[in-house]
């Protein structure tokens, strides 16, 4: 399928240049608009599940998207700007963009690294070793359903971001069309 898709795009560009810049333009924002809402289904589904499961920062949450991924909340959040630059940006840019996240988050990663340690000590060390840090692993991902769910006033906690986002790069795209 994607030796195909790779056919037709680079012979759209040789016989009709125009449209194979609307076909991959309109791929590219699909694509896009997914990672945007697949990381907005991860911060809600981590925001919500921590404050339900971890009694006031009391338990060590080990499961649901914490068992997908250490930083479910910053790995939603990397999501959400990958799209947004596959939407509106270059394709370089997705390089700087990575660069600048690892920059912001690392170190508040390993801040926070050390609060949980010195607050759950060997349960910690365990959850470290059997849980990625940065990206899940491509068979947890496969299996997301088990690990992420949703519930209703979780999502209200993450809706207005979720639309102020959605609609600002949606009037953008319409923008960069008309202009």
């Amino acid at each position: 399928m994607f030796l195909g898709l790779g056919v037709v795009i680079l012979l759209s560009n040789s016989v009709f240049p125009h449209q194979r810049q609307v076909f991959l333009d309109g791929v590219l924002s699909a694509v896009g608009m997914g990672f945007i809402l697949f990381g907005f289904l991860f911060r809600i589904s981590a925001r919500g599940y921590k404050e339900e499961k971890s009694s006031n920062g009391n338990t060590l949450v080990k499961d649901g998207p914490y068992a997908v991924i250490r930083n479910p909340m910053y790995f939603g959040t990397f999501m959400i700007g990958t799209g947004v630059v596959i939407m509106l940006l270059e394709p370089w840019f997705f390089f700087l963009f990575a660069a600048i996240s690892l920059l912001i988050y690392a170190p508040q990663m390993k801040k926070e690294e050390v609060i949980l340690l010195e607050r759950f000590g060997q349960e910690y060390k365990e959850y470290c070793k059997l849980t990625p840090k940065y990206f899940p692993r491509f068979d947890y991902l496969s299996r997301l359903n088990k690990y992420v769910s949703l519930k209703d006033f979780w999502i209200k906690k993450e809706i207005v971001p979720m639309i102020t986002t959605i609609v600002v790069v949606i009037l953008i795209e319409i923008w960069e069309h008309l202009r």
